[in-house]
């Protein structure tokens, strides 16, 4: 094996170790929290089951400036030790106030995601980027569908927080392999991705915000409520419903798998288009059906525009003269899609209450064609300048770059 695929390989499987830790306990929250809030503060479950998102959105940028000045390794290490800690204190806590401080230090010390992404971003060349970015996607779909599965046979039903202890461990032994990697700061394949990176980037970065804000909102808006929603369809068995909710992942990780080639037979903002199109079928098929018959098909539609959309929006990387800033770069993109499933959570929540449980695809549709339109209508983003959140917070200035 090169040196350099050891290292992208160590990485992915560091990152995997953290998804895989990180992504399966919220399923787990109701159990997890029965002898930690009273009889009537279940609401309280859908707060703490945000709570790390939150924080690791809110921080997320300031994190991704540490990197470019400290260093990306030394952010890595910091978002793997903090996982680990928060998962520690959570997994040895007896009172609800030690539990929220380690689902505090879980958001606000974890982000792995953006923090992966920013030291590879240094460690590739150009052509390898988009390849690489599609793989650590591929980490946290493999945790997506396999700790949900494995943490339901390991839980235990007398101290389901001991769990928490457990797991802290991978976060331990991922720091350690960080621990032996190079220091980042590869300015020959800095110098070399600039040199080979386009003059005219497909997209602008506030542009890839923006399209990763309504694609992340689009994606999630519809997860909280699927399961009554194929329960509404006679669908019946959790283990069938569950088949159907990691279809879309299923797909991502079997068309990530095949040969790449056929990336490169269309440009970024074209596989972009095709898979928020195919979001916005996907949606509407979700909302016509009334039985299980086309549910199948509709799904399918959705991994593969998720896909699509991934290929699309990582090649659109490649071509931005931002290497030397990548910190600054992956903690926004991170910080954009975390917010995007907050707000996917709440819209959800208050619109199902209004308008039923097929009412999240509609918006899902709806959020999908307006990224279409941020794609191909420039001047729709002098609006989005306009919005407060999305000026203030996410944009960055060329003299930042």
């Amino acid at each position: 094996m090169k040196p350099e695929n050891s290292l992208v390989f160590t990485v992915l499987f560091c990152h995997f170790l953290a998804s895989f830790t990180a992504l399966g306990m919220p399923l787990f929250l109701p159990k997890v929290m029965q002898d930690l809030i009273g009889p009537n503060m279940n609401i309280l479950i859908g707060w703490y089951y945000i709570l790390p998102t939150v924080c690791t959105a809110l921080v997320a940028a300031w994190w991704g400036r540490f990197a470019d000045k400290y260093g990306k390794r030394l952010s890595l290490l910091r978002a793997q030790l903090g996982l680990a800690a928060g998962f520690m204190i959570a997994g040895l806590a007896n009172d609800l106030m030690t539990f929220t401080l380690g689902l505090l230090i879980q958001g606000i010390c974890g982000g792995t995601y953006a923090a992966s992404n920013a030291y590879l971003a240094t460690q590739v060349d150009n052509k390898a980027l988009p390849k690489v970015l599609n793989w650590t996607q591929f980490s946290a779909r493999l945790s997506l569908l396999l700790a949900p599965i494995i943490f339901g046979l390991l839980i235990s039903s007398d101290n389901p927080r001991e769990l928490y202890c457990y797991l802290a461990i991978l976060p331990v032994m991922a720091a350690i392999l960080v621990g032996r990697l190079p220091i980042d700061g590869n300015e020959k394949v800095i110098k070399q991705v600039n040199a080979q990176a386009v003059e005219d980037a497909p997209l602008s970065f506030n542009q890839i915000l923006c399209i990763q804000f309504l694609f992340s909102f689009s994606m999630v808006v519809s997860f909280p409520y699927f399961l009554p929603f194929a329960e509404s369809l006679g669908i019946e068995g959790s283990g069938v419903i569950a088949w159907y909710f990691s279809m879309p992942h299923l797909v991502y990780l079997l068309i990530t798998c095949a040969d790449t080639r056929w990336q490169q037979r269309l440009d970024a903002n074209h596989w972009s288009s095709i898979g928020l199109f195919l979001l916005v079928v996907s949606a509407l098929l979700h909302q016509q059906i009334d039985g299980e018959k086309w549910l199948w098909l509709a799904r399918i539609f959705m991994g593969v525009g998720i896909t699509l959309t991934y290929v699309g929006i990582h090649h659109c990387f490649s071509a931005l003269k931002t290497r030397h800033r990548s910190g600054l770069i992956f903690g926004r993109f991170d910080s954009a899609g975390k917010w995007a499933g907050v707000f996917a959570g709440v819209s959800s929540g208050l619109i199902v209450e209004w308008q039923g449980l097929k009412a999240p695809f509609s918006l899902s549709a709806g959020t999908a064609l307006l990224a279409l339109f941020v794609i191909y209508f420039p001047k729709i983003r002098n609006f989005v300048r306009c919005l407060p959140g999305l000026r203030n917070g996410y944009q960055i200035k060329e003299e930042d770059l």
